[in-house]
């Protein structure tokens, strides 16, 4: 009975035990059940929150491009605007610069041309008094003919310099013999010492060239211009010393070099570029030592540009300066009695069979160019305005190049330039205007053009440039 009632009791025991684990793995499915259902939802979260982190750096790196694209453009715009402002001040300097210069220029040109009228108004007055001797009146007579020429000189430069701003200076070439020239300077200008009281300074007339007689073919006007210019100077800056002066043939670069050369003041360094600038001095303003008008060396460059050559200063303070300038030429020949010819040289230009049609509507300006363009064996067109340029063009096939006169009637030079270019894209087109402000040159290049002149034109630029851009 005992043992009955003991399995009895096991049996109880166990199927109790069952049913606990029975339940406990029940709850356990359960429990594992929400597990996977969390675990999912958790997943889909995750894609979902993985995907709004990937929206999130797409929008912050089109951000970022854009701020990036935006800062290029404010920072174009920011150096533009510097351009523009250092442009502006550029431009305000050099209207002070040439406001101050014109100021210079005027005061210099009021001194010098009243200092030699007081010379001889005043020694005329004095001619007038019954009591002076002979000796006295002929000084007086040398004074006056030495300041009317000093007046007469200054006129000439003032003519020269406006003839340069119009370019018509021209340049007459005949057979100049160069040493009756330069031994014609020697005495001049030895007689020009005394009268500056320079006695003690000596003028040298140096021959590199012995035993021959020398002749260039060449503007002797012009040629003596130059030298006159260069030897006043050298005499004016030189308290002591000499002063130099002469020619060499080189015959191995077919040019010939003249120099003058003095042991006065010197240059500075910061002040060679501008010497052969108009206008310019070494000493500006009313305290200068010196006189003069500042023209003299920009015109002598101008002549030597004209004749070919190049002219350049070689300085130093205290001790002195040299001048040099050459003229070239093609080829020399020997005439009678060992005297040499040498043909000077300017650069040619052989335009045959090309036609240039020039648009001007200012006639004097026309027949300028055509005279510049008169040796080079092209054929030159007229229109005169914008709206004739264009119909020529369209007209005409064998047109080659275009000079185009901004300011014009009817149409202007910038709206033909595109109306042409439409048309012709690869017409080569030269604008010439009479404005020449800063950005004249953006703005015919913008619209069309192949180069850029400013007037008055300078008839050897615009040839190379026709040079440069012909078809």
């Amino acid at each position: 009975m005992l043992i009955v009632a003991l399995l009895s009791a096991l049996l109880l025991v166990a199927l109790m035990g069952c049913l606990y684990f029975y339940t406990l793995n029940k709850r356990i499915s359960k429990a594992c059940n929400v597990h996977e259902h969390q675990t999912a939802k958790l997943s889909i979260e995750n894609k979902g929150l993985h995907s709004e982190i990937e929206g999130l750096h797409s929008f912050i790196n089109r951000l970022q491009n854009e701020l990036t694209h935006s800062n290029s453009l404010l920072t174009q715009e920011i150096r533009e605007q510097v351009k523009t402002q250092e442009e502006l001040i550029a431009s305000t300097r050099r209207a002070d610069e040439a406001d101050l210069l014109k100021s210079n220029f005027l005061a210099n040109m009021s001194h010098e041309i009243r200092t030699p009228m007081n010379g001889i108004l005043g020694f005329a007055q004095l001619l007038r008094e019954e009591d002076i001797d002979d000796e006295k009146r002929d000084r007086y007579i040398d004074i006056i003919y030495h300041n009317g020429t000093m007046l007469v000189n200054l006129i000439d430069d003032i003519m020269d310099i406006s003839k340069i701003e119009a370019g018509q200076l021209a340049i007459n070439k005949a057979n100049c013999n160069l040493d009756d020239l330069m031994f014609e300077l020697y005495t001049f200008f030895n007689e020009v010492k005394f009268k500056q009281e320079k006695e003690h300074i000596s003028i040298r007339l140096v021959d590199f060239n012995e035993d021959e007689v020398n002749i260039v073919q060449t503007d002797g006007h012009r040629l003596r211009q130059i030298m006159s210019n260069l030897l006043s100077n050298a005499l004016k800056f030189t308290e002591k010393g000499t002063v130099e002066f002469g020619y060499q043939n080189n015959l191995d670069q077919n040019q010939i070099k003249f120099y003058v050369r003095d042991s006065g003041i010197g240059i500075p360094k910061d002040k060679r570029d501008i010497i052969f600038d108009q206008f310019r001095q070494v000493h500006e303003g009313s305290t200068r030592k010196y006189g003069g008008t500042g023209i003299g060396l920009f015109i002598s460059k101008h002549i030597v540009g004209l004749l070919g050559g190049s002219i350049w200063v070689e300085s130093e303070i205290n001790v002195g300066s040299t001048f040099y300038f050459t003229i070239p030429y093609q080829h020399k020949g020997l005439l009678a009695n060992n005297v040499t010819l040498y043909q000077s040289s300017s650069k040619k230009y052989d335009w045959s069979n090309k036609v240039i049609l020039v648009a001007e509507d200012v006639e004097l300006n026309y027949k300028l160019i055509s005279s510049a363009l008169i040796g080079t064996n092209a054929s030159i067109m007229w229109a005169r305005n914008g709206e004739e340029a264009v119909e020529m063009c369209e007209k005409n096939p064998s047109i080659n190049l275009v000079l185009m006169d901004i300011q014009m009637p009817k149409m202007d030079g910038y709206d033909a330039t595109k109306a042409i270019k439409r048309s012709k894209p690869s017409m080569p087109i030269i604008a010439q205007t009479a404005y020449a402000m800063p950005n004249d040159n953006i703005k015919c290049m913008e619209v069309g053009c192949s180069d850029y002149i400013a007037k008055p034109l300078n008839t050897n630029i615009l040839l190379e440039k026709i040079e440069k851009h012909m078809l």
